[in-house]
């Protein structure tokens, strides 16, 4: 077994990804109600469900990982888990701090991310977006001010413009769902999102991965430290948003089990077991 405690990691890249979070604006967080009933699937873009190629060593699965300080986070450790396990993967890490899906004026996600989709030409995409979104979105079409009824909606449509761009160079997506926040305003806002998240992903059959499941106590509750395999494990920093190195690389491997599942050929075990099977 792999022990987290030994993990050799970049201090440096670490030290990028635990400033803290840029733009968070932690006032006023409100429900918003979210109920999209159509409007929320309608004309949703399709992803492929499973991926259009097989993997080897020798050509291996392109892995684009997108979003935030935390999503950056996410690809640097997803780099590590996969090269440590062995995979038949490649991470392009493009998570960039301080962004997110709202201030489109600071940092157009959907229109950077189509260039840099176009050049990588991933055949996953990994997506974690939420934790610099609680305000008002900006973008060229017009701003819809956070705390109306229409910003679900719009924020909605933002992540929707995502699931286009990788649907149009045919990527499989597994879009992370942030995990709780150790500040109530900022919490009850990634609350509230995790639903627009689920229900847009889902529509373009994309993969939503909840990370609260794993990193969450009792009701969901924000949590620093959990029992992993009967021993307590520091999953959070001192800032109450982003992981700790162990935190991270623990998502991270929860995240390529799921993928293993859905794309056996990433294993090169998996790939010798089928080859057996076709002799």
């Amino acid at each position: 077994m792999w022990h987290y405690n030994r993990m050799k990691i970049s201090l440096a890249a670490l030290a990028v990804v635990l400033s803290a979070c840029g733009g968070i604006n932690t006032s006023g967080a409100q429900d918003l109600g979210i109920d999209f009933g159509k409007k929320a699937v309608k004309g949703a873009p399709q992803l492929p469900k499973y991926s259009l190629r097989n993997f080897s060593p020798d050509d291996p699965a392109r892995i684009l990982v997108i979003g935030d300080s935390l999503g950056q986070g996410f690809g640097i450790f997803l780099d590590q888990r996969v090269k440590q396990r062995g995979l038949s993967g490649v991470v392009t890490n493009r998570g960039k701090v301080s962004t997110g899906l709202a201030r489109g004026d600071f940092y157009n996600w959907p229109a950077n991310f189509r260039t840099i989709a176009q050049s990588q030409k991933p055949d996953i995409i990994v997506a974690h977006f939420g934790a610099n979104d609680m305000q008002t979105i900006i973008k060229p079409t017009g701003n819809v001010r956070y705390g109306s009824q229409s910003w679900a909606e719009a924020y909605a449509a933002q992540v929707s413009e995502i699931l286009k761009v990788a649907a149009d160079v045919g990527a499989v997506v597994y879009w992370l769902g942030p995990a709780p926040d150790s500040h109530k305003n900022l919490n009850n806002h990634l609350t509230m999102i995790n639903p627009v998240f689920k229900q847009t992903v889902e529509a373009s059959r994309g993969t939503y991965i909840p990370l609260t499941e794993i990193a969450s106590g009792p009701g969901g509750a924000f949590v620093k430290t959990i029992n992993y395999e009967g021993r307590n494990l520091r999953i959070r920093t001192a800032d109450g948003s982003h992981f700790t190195g162990a935190g991270y690389a623990l998502m991270m491997d929860q995240l390529l089990d799921r993928m293993k599942q859905d794309i056996p050929s990433l294993s090169p075990e998996q790939v010798s077991k089928f080859a057996g099977l076709l002799q």
